[in-house]
């Protein structure tokens, strides 16, 4: 605390109830003496959610281009009963179904590619134990909290 020659604080001096004026004084915390090492594995791994989704999308896609492309063939004496909703409806759910089973295929290589890759270190815990935030003394009553 700064004092004056009169004995009284300094203006703007807080009496280091908190350090906004110095937020570089703040207290770091310090590692606790116990650490410990662990052997971890680390590599990376394909999301398969990801992977079956997006081979759900690439399916259905795939089946509406090949049914754009195919509807206008001529099919001899075949007269249509069937509409471009219809087909795409019924080969969609095909399409959607192969195209996430291919998905999690690749996933599945991916993961296993990814694995022959993976590197094993020591991982150092270490418990942190940051200081108590204390505060000394009163907290006056400002009269204009309402029950």
């Amino acid at each position: 605390m700064r004092w004056q020659a009169t004995g009284r604080p300094t203006v703007g001096d807080n009496g280091d109830v908190s350090n906004t004026d110095r937020p570089d004084d703040t207290p770091d915390p310090r590692p606790a003496a116990g650490s410990s090492s662990d052997r971890v594995t680390i590599r990376r791994a394909p999301k398969f959610g990801v992977f079956i989704i997006g081979g759900g999308v690439v399916g259905f896609l795939v089946v509406v281009v090949v049914i754009a492309l195919t509807l206008d063939i001529d099919r001899g004496g075949q007269t249509e009963s069937v509409g471009f909703g219809g087909l795409v409806g019924y080969f969609g759910l095909w399409g959607v179904a192969v195209g996430g089973f291919v998905g999690a295929l690749v996933a599945i290589v991916l993961d296993r590619v990814l694995a022959r890759r993976a590197a094993d270190l020591t991982a150092e815990r270490v418990a942190v134990e940051t200081p108590p935030e204390t505060v000394d003394g009163e907290v006056e009553d400002q009269g204009d909290q309402r029950p």
